[in-house]
């Protein structure tokens, strides 16, 4: 497995817009963007997420409020709602959605505004031109806007990763990533909630994947979870690890 680290040029330009296309080289592009009570803002994320990606998945289960009926306003696909709430849950569920439009690349993007749709390129390039297997949205490597109990909680969290992988990683919770399908749809995932990213962290690197981080933006400060929610996804990374080193989980 590979580890390697780039810079990220964004788009300033409708051009520029229009040209950075062209590094998919006709590929099919599907982003899933798992998304909770977020009415207000989800029509103008879509809109922008679709210069960038062909097919533009928002999953709302669990939303209280017009999310879905917002988000396909806009021209995103929303699956069929089910009351059920958990990012994980909505993770897989968009996955599955989006492996079904039989896309080349899929992208995975928090619908909250922390991650910006111009940054989708230079997250898919790696995926085409350098076969890499999964592309990883670095906040430490770029610009991370959140507290400081919350950075002290990243870190723990990267070091729990290194030590039950032995593969160190510069961001691995971040919700923007970016994957080849045929690799995706191997990873037996069951995650409801935040532990997703560990779970895919996890399971990516136990399989082998080559993975590559590049710098991404956080334009604006994010609450970021829970200091409970941060005890709950170390322990997971400490079980899951565990399980996966010893052949009791499967991968």
């Amino acid at each position: 497995m590979s580890l390697e680290n780039t810079k990220v040029t964004v788009p300033e330009s409708t051009a520029q817009i229009a040209s950075t296309r062209e590094i998919y080289q006709g590929r099919k592009v599907v982003a899933v963007l798992p998304a909770y009570n977020l009415e207000d803002s989800i029509a103008e994320l879509v809109r922008k997420t679709k210069n960038y990606v062909d097919e533009c998945i928002v999953v709302a289960d669990g939303s209280k409020d017009k999310t879905g009926e917002a988000a396909r306003s806009a021209g995103a696909i929303v699956p069929e709602p089910e009351n059920v709430r958990g990012k994980g849950f909505a993770v897989r569920k968009g996955f599955r959605e989006a492996l079904r439009l039989n896309p080349d690349v899929v992208v995975l993007m928090d619908a909250d505004g922390q991650h910006l749709p111009e940054e989708i390129p230079q997250l898919v390039e790696p995926i085409i031109s350098e076969q890499v297997d999964m592309v990883v949205g670095s906040r430490m490597l770029g610009t991370l806007r959140t507290s400081t109990i919350n950075k002290f909680g990243n870190w723990g969290l990267k070091i729990i990763s290194f030590l039950v992988t032995w593969k160190w990683m510069t961001d691995t919770e971040t919700g923007f990533r970016v994957f080849k399908p045929d690799k995706l749809s191997t990873l037996n995932l069951s995650s409801q909630g935040y532990e997703i990213e560990s779970e895919l962290l996890l399971k990516a690197l136990h399989k082998g994947f080559k993975i590559k981080e590049v710098p991404i933006t956080v334009p604006f400060a994010v609450p970021g979870v829970t200091v409970w929610d941060g005890f709950k996804v170390g322990w997971y990374k400490i079980k899951t690890g565990l399980m996966l080193k010893l052949g009791l989980e499967k991968a």
